[in-house]
């Protein structure tokens, strides 16, 4: 490190004499000199040692890659001794099944990612790839979600790959849009090609319903529409799905007899309803339109009480599923018991209930020692507040039936238009 101390470096006022300030300057212009041949060097020094820095970071970054390389190749290596690599490609296809995310309530499917299977199942290593590519069955379930202008052009290479590699099989799609004016011919156009394997379809759109099943659906089983009227609903595209099995029309209370009586021919050979309704004569009305059905689950909005119903018996139903939605008071369980009262179901195996109280026990009670069904599972929310005692009589009708309680959500969002 260089001395830069002066004669001058402590000077607080310059020498005025005038001789003397000559003499000054030369000095002073020599170490002024001197001090820019230090700066000069200094700065060559600089440079030099950022070169070797620069160096030493390009060192330290190829160790880098060579320490993740050596890892990858650790774990590569370990893999080929690992049980899963053992695994024959049938044990792992299992395996990859049970990775799938669960379908959600009445269709409804989560949308690709790449951190959930099946796509983050190739992205493991190149022998789970070739094995989760070979499976159609991984690739069968698509949900298509637009929702805005331009979005489906960067999105229909992949969804065009996915349905290239269900090879045929039947498929699950649910079709999502928020916005009511975006034209889905292009996409409708894109999934023509696969219209005979679409066997469920879920709708979240607010129009062109009638549109879509007209184009879509020849050979669909089960349809969940999310809609806002079902006016909007043609009843020549509902009666032309002649293997249509399951049909689930959710949205804003409706009339449910207007419903009833345009899709009159339709329920006969349905097994599987999800409805609406603001009668307890509608249900018993729906039950005598659909002699096949095995499950039904009803979202109950009776605001006023009925009159005495006539006895109806309904021999093939198994599960029954009624959620008393809460609205101005109308959500009170007690409502149903005129519905428990005319209603014997032989053979029903499961029935699941939610609602305020008060709960109609002795009506419920009724119904089961009239419907003498194998009931083995009963269901109530926790809103239902039922006594233990309540619960206890049911069982001793039936010795075999377990009682549960939990909070029932799933009525809580089927109300409104998702």
């Amino acid at each position: 490190m260089p001395d830069l101390e002066t004669p001058y470096s402590q000077a607080s006022f310059p020498n005025t004499n005038y001789s003397d300030v000559q003499l000054q300057d030369r000095l002073i212009g020599a170490i002024i000199t001197e001090r820019e041949q230090q700066l000069h060097e200094a700065l060559h020094d600089i440079s030099d040692l950022e070169t070797v820095m620069d160096s030493i970071q390009n060192l330290r970054q190829q160790l880098v890659r060579k320490k993740e390389n050596i890892i990858k190749s650790i774990y590569l290596h370990k893999g080929f001794v690992s049980a899963l690599w053992c695994l024959p490609t049938e044990v792992l296809s299992q395996f990859f099944h049970h990775c799938l995310p669960k379908i959600q309530e009445f269709g409804q499917l989560n949308t690709p990612s790449v951190s959930e299977a099946p796509l983050l199942l190739t992205a493991v290593c190149r022998r789970w790839r070739e094995v989760a590519v070979a499976m159609p069955s991984l690739w069968c379930r698509l949900a298509l979600s637009v929702d805005r202008q331009g979005q489906w052009e960067r999105q229909i290479f992949h969804y065009k790959s996915w349905l290239k590699r269900s090879r045929g099989c039947p498929l699950s799609l649910e079709l999502v849009s928020d916005s009511c004016a975006y034209d889905w011919a292009e996409i409708l156009h894109f999934l023509h090609p696969h219209v005979n394997e679409i066997a469920s379809l879920c709708i979240h759109i607010p129009s062109h319903v009638e549109y879509i099943l007209d184009i879509l659906c020849p050979t669909l089983q089960e349809l969940t529409i999310f809609t806002m009227a079902t006016t909007g609903i043609s009843v020549q595209s509902i009666l032309r799905l002649s293997t249509l099995r399951s049909l689930h029309i959710l949205g804003p209370f409706f009339e449910t007899d207007l419903l009833l009586s345009r899709f009159n021919s339709v329920w006969a050979r349905l097994t599987n309803v999800t409805i609406n309704i603001s009668e307890s004569d509608s249900a018993l009305h729906l039950l005598r339109l659909a002699p096949n059905l095995s499950s039904v689950y009803i979202l109950v909005f009776i605001c006023f009480e009925t009159t005495d119903l006539e006895p109806f018996t309904h021999t093939k139903l198994q599960s029954l599923r009624i959620s008393c939605e809460t609205f101005a008071g109308c959500g009170s369980t007690e409502r149903l018991s005129k519905l428990f009262d005319a209603l014997s179901l032989p053979n029903l195996r499961e029935f699941e209930v939610s609602g305020e109280p008060p709960w109609p026990h002795e009506n419920f009670k009724a119904f089961l020692s009239r419907s003498k069904c194998p009931l083995e599972t009963l269901i109530l929310g926790t809103d239902v507040e039922t006594r233990h005692k309540q619960q206890a009589e049911y069982v001793a009708l039936i010795p075999s039936l377990k009682v549960t309680t939990r909070d029932l959500i799933f009525c809580r969002s089927l109300g409104s238009f998702n």
